[in-house]
Parts: structure tokens; sequence; C-alpha cells
């Protein structure tokens, strides 16, 4: 009998009933193939929002950055010319020795009670994408070189400054 088509089906062997045992591994190995494939699945999510989260911190102090050069270049084209009255400025990739392109756009405002101080804002786009980017806004208020006599103070600014991401 132990030779017999039941025995290897699960039947009896010597009085006792043996199981089929020829699926089990096989659920075995799937459950553990299984677990892997979630652990390895949560690996990658972990990898790719910490990576997403990079970029935008990258593209942020990017941003910053060009603001702050787009500060100085308003103030030193304020010093060469009062009725500067801002720009936008385009920067491709290769001049900025990155990947993407960057936009910066200054505006400058007279104050009307105070003649020689401007309130300059300054938003910086990095990348330049209409919807994956991070931009930076700065507003300062730049004194405008006076002549001797006037006793206004040269230079000095009161900043505010924001950033958004959208």
């Amino acid at each position: 009998m132990a030779n017999s088509p039941l025995s290897k089906r699960g039947g009896t062997r010597e009085g006792r009933i043996v199981p089929p045992r020829h699926g089990a591994v096989l659920i075995m190995v799937l459950a553990c193939v299984a677990v892997a494939s979630i652990v390895f699945m949560s690996i990658v999510k972990v990898v790719s929002v910490e990576r997403r989260s990079i970029q935008k911190e990258t593209w942020r102090l990017q941003a910053t950055w060009l603001a702050e050069s787009g500060l100085q270049r308003a103030a030193a084209r304020l010093a060469a010319d009062a009725d500067y009255a801002g720009e936008t400025w385009n920067l491709t990739a290769e001049q900025l020795g990155l990947d993407d392109a960057a936009v910066v756009e200054i505006e400058v405002d007279v104050l009307p009670d105070t003649p020689n101080r401007r309130t300059v804002r300054v938003r910086a786009d990095y990348p330049n994408h209409p919807q994956h980017r991070c931009r930076y806004t700065k507003s300062v208020a730049i004194w405008l070189p006076a002549p001797e006599d006037s006793g206004a103070p040269e230079g000095g600014a009161d900043s505010n400054t924001s950033e958004e991401e959208p």
C-alpha cells in the first residue's frame, strides 16, 4: 500500500493520514516574494519622496540666490540711472551652468514722498517652467546716491521676502 496512488496524494501510510504537501512550499515561497515586493516598493517610494524633496530644496535655494542677484543688478542699474524702472532678466541654462533656465523679474517704484528712495521688487522663478518651479520674491527699499548737500542717507534697505511653490 506504500506505493499506491492513494499514499502519494495524501492517503494513509502505516495507519496515519498523510496531508498533501506539494502546494504548501509553493504558497510559502509566494508569500515570501509578496512580502519582499512590498518592502522593496516601500523603499522605492521613500527614495522617490526624498529625491523630490531634495530637488525642491535645490530649486528654492537657486531661486533665492537669483533674487539676490536681481536686487544687486537693480541697485547697480539705479546707481547708474535713477530712471531705471526694472526689467525681465532671462537666464539660459548655459549662463547659469545648470540644467534649467531661470527668469528674474525686477520692478522699481518711485516713492512719491521720497524722490531719492526706490522700492525694488524682485521675483525669481527657477526653473523657468509654468507649473514645476520654485518662486522667490523679495522687496527692498533702496536709497539712491543723493547730492552731497541733501543729507539723505545713502544705501540702506528695508526688506520683505516671501517664497511660494505652486
